[in-house]
């Protein structure tokens, strides 16, 4: 094997791992949008933040490109903490849909409820309901052991038996029952 064939055998390398080193950040983004259980997110946010690590350490055979590569896998680390921590993907998108979301509740309210299985703003949506209490629901997964999906709250605690929630802001929030 020449020079130049080694040379370019290991940058191709390089560049796989990169991009190993970067898909666990960007599969964490894709886990919080895909509306998973938050504590699934968690789990599966750690697991690829190990992988990113164990990686690194395959990347660093050189000193001289330890630096590089040390950056790319705390930005890696970092994407996933943030997207762990503060769920901010499915804050831009529920930001994104606000307006859809708030125009299906008055639909909802009014007796005219989308139809369903739809998109609403960026999220499909199951099942779009008014709940006993008078809590607009839209569920983006309608399981019988508990749905998953975003309700409308008011100043009363929910009537769900809620596994987690997220609040959005004062009029949405993401739930999971158990």
């Amino acid at each position: 094997m020449t020079s130049l064939e080694q040379k370019t055998g290991r940058q191709a390398l390089r560049r796989a791992l990169l991009l190993a080193v970067l898909l666990p950040g960007l599969l964490s983004i894709a886990a919080s949008l895909w509306l998973l259980e938050p504590a699934f997110v968690m789990v599966v946010c750690f697991f690829l933040g190990m992988v990113t690590f164990i990686l690194l350490g395959f990347m660093s055979t050189s000193p001289r490109h330890w630096r590089s590569h040390f950056v790319v896998g705390a930005v890696t680390a970092a994407l996933i903490v943030s997207v762990l921590g503060t769920h901010w993907p499915l804050r831009l998108a529920y930001a994104q849909s606000k307006p859809a979301f708030d125009q299906a509740a008055e639909q909802v309210r009014a007796g005219n409820v989308p139809e369903t299985p739809g998109w609403i703003g960026l999220f499909y949506i199951e099942k779009a309901e008014i709940y006993h209490n008078g809590v607009v629901c839209l569920w983006t997964n309608d399981h019988p052991s508990g749905p998953t999906g975003f309700v409308q709250h008011g100043p009363d605690n929910l009537p769900f038996n809620i596994w987690t929630e997220i609040l959005l802001d004062d009029t949405w929030q993401f739930v999971s029952e158990d």
